[in-house]
């Protein structure tokens, strides 16, 4: 059970949160109505998100993801690869192909650990940051599959 929460941080993240679900920038009343909150707490919010480059605003003032998130994104890529990094490396030796961890990112596959075969003389080559629609590719259709289905 968690301790004490603040519940200030709590509300910016859940805006991160919806801002993130939504395909476009939102306007601050959308939000709040989104949020259940008031417009000026929102407000709040979002100033405080954007002076972080957390969030930005368009030029008729919707709120969306800013670009400092991938700042924040990238520094926790390097952690996850290193963890991934010898199973993969197994994988890729055991079955003679190309072995990744791709994960999808809103509506795109983004490959973020890729590790080749040490022994073959040809295998498939994917590199690290590929992007690809969630509708095309192996592992885009796998991603969007329902659990516990095969594609």
């Amino acid at each position: 059970m968690p301790g004490e929460t603040s519940q200030t941080l709590d509300r910016g993240l859940r805006v991160l949160s919806v801002l993130a679900e939504r395909a476009a920038p939102m306007t601050a009343t959308a939000l709040a109505a989104e949020l259940d909150l008031n417009r000026t707490v929102v407000h709040r919010l979002v100033s405080t998100l954007e002076s972080h480059g957390l969030v930005r605003r368009d030029g008729e003032a919707r709120i969306g993801l800013g670009a400092g998130l991938l700042g924040l994104a990238d520094a926790v890529w390097p952690w996850v690869r290193a963890g991934v990094t010898p199973v993969l490396r197994r994988l890729a030796d055991d079955a003679g192909a190309t072995a990744h961890l791709t994960v999808a990112e809103g509506v795109q596959a983004l490959a973020v650990a890729v590790v080749q075969p040490s022994w073959t003389d040809f295998h498939v080559a994917y590199r690290v940051g590929s992007r690809h629609r969630l509708d095309r590719g192996a592992a885009g259709r796998a991603l969007s599959a329902p659990v516990g289905t095969y594609v």
